[in-house]
């Protein structure tokens, strides 16, 4: 569930500490009253009782109400000292839950750039925003549509070209996943964009699974996007169940100025997995609304959850922002605000659908993956800001290089 600080009410109200002077001159102004008083009834007094009744009873009358207002001041301020104590215990635990953060164990992509790997990775290829998108014939059959595509050879069957992502992909994954205990538990998110059905893509993957032999008991979580990590920081921090994301777009419906790629993501919970040495840290995602004011809230939120030096940020990724939404415009007017006003255009921004094209659900898990294996060579603060598909929601999130900081409980 969202951490938010904001909405958590302020400080308690203090009462207002008794006028000294007020009570000093109604003491003065109820003495004088009572010696007038006992003037004019002193023939029906006598003396020894006349200073009692003049000065004393005036007194003792003051000294019962002023310890009553006194009692009333006192027990309110220490219900307003109690009261903060617990508001700020409880702040310190929305900021520790908020500070949670999972590990990157492993990080592949697949996507149009991996024909043209001699000098570079893709990685280094998304960032240096190399032009993959180009006019080129769809699976569908349609000519001169503009999008990048995986590269296969003419005639072979989008279910071939799935298996043989997805066995690239655990090739390299398993490798983390084989270091783990047999016993270890994985979760796998699956996600796909794609025209092949969700259960052959799923029958897809477990065939690819079973073939590389991994001993580790799964199970399939639902989910979508970075909601999924969102939730899972809430509820499942303290496991020792890695999550495996895998998600694809293959062979979208409509092509056109879409992207081809597949991703696999293996994170673990920095507070059970000891095992393995992350490349970075994935902290926790920021959800807003389209609008500026809503998306610098959560861009600040998500650089707080770090926390991050000001200037800490080095590149930012747009991935999965719609060309023609109303978040396209207000990245352009948050990217002129701290914390990312600093960001170079031409060389720490590095936006998707400009020449890679819209990756549908890969779009933040492409951008994670990318920011995660240049980390491994350079440590750097990357800011994700990306879409929700088939939503209105953007999602923020900030990919640090890994420390040994303390996590959230």
């Amino acid at each position: 569930m969202p951490v938010k600080i904001k909405d958590i009410p302020g400080p308690s109200a203090r009462p207002s500490p008794p006028k000294l002077l007020r009570w000093i001159a109604v003491l003065v102004c109820i003495v004088t009253i009572g010696i007038l008083l006992m003037r004019l009834l002193g023939k029906y007094i006598d003396n020894d009782r006349f200073w009692w009744l003049a000065i004393g009873v005036p007194l003792g009358g003051w000294g019962i109400v002023a310890s009553f207002f006194m009692s009333v001041f006192v027990l309110r301020h220490i219900r307003a000292n109690a009261y903060d104590r617990r508001r700020e215990q409880y702040i310190l635990k929305q900021v520790r839950r908020g500070r949670r953060a999972l590990q990157i164990l492993s990080a592949e992509c697949i996507t149009a750039h991996t024909t043209d790997l001699r000098l570079t990775t893709i990685a280094e290829s998304l960032q240096r925003n190399l032009n993959v998108l180009f006019p080129q014939t769809s699976w569908g059959g349609g000519d001169n549509i503009r999008h990048s595509r995986l590269p296969a050879a003419e005639g072979i069957p989008i279910a071939s070209v799935v298996v043989t992502a997805f066995s690239a992909l655990l090739q390299k994954i398993s490798v983390s996943l084989l270091t783990l205990p047999a016993d270890n538990p994985v979760a796998i998110l699956l996600e796909s964009s794609s025209s092949l059905p969700e259960a052959e893509i799923k029958t897809i993957w477990l065939q690819v699974w079973q073939k590389y032999g991994m001993e580790q008991p799964i199970e399939f979580v639902s989910g979508q996007g970075l909601e999924a990590v969102d939730r899972w920081l809430d509820y499942r921090i303290n496991e020792n169940t890695v999550l495996l994301v895998i998600a694809l777009q293959i062979a979208p419906e409509e092509p056109d100025m879409t992207a081809e790629a597949v991703v696999g993501l293996l994170l673990g919970n920095q507070l059970t997995q000891k095992t393995l040495i992350p490349y970075a840290l994935l902290h926790r995602p920021e959800a807003s609304a389209m609008n500026a004011n809503a998306l610098q809230e959560g861009v600040l939120q998500a650089a707080d959850w770090v926390p991050l030096s000001p200037n800490a940020i080095e590149h930012l990724w747009l991935s999965g922002i719609n060309e023609t939404s109303d978040a396209r415009t207000s990245v352009f007017v948050v990217q002129g605000k701290p914390p990312l006003d600093h960001i170079s255009q031409n060389v720490g921004l590095h936006d998707f659908n400009r020449y890679l094209g819209y990756p549908g659900c890969t779009a933040p898990w492409l951008a994670i993956t990318a920011a995660a294996q240049l980390i491994r060579n350079t440590p750097a603060a990357h800011m994700i800001i990306s879409g929700e598909q088939n939503s209105d929601v953007v999602w923020s999130t900030v990919i640090s290089p890994h420390a040994s900081l303390p996590q959230g409980e």
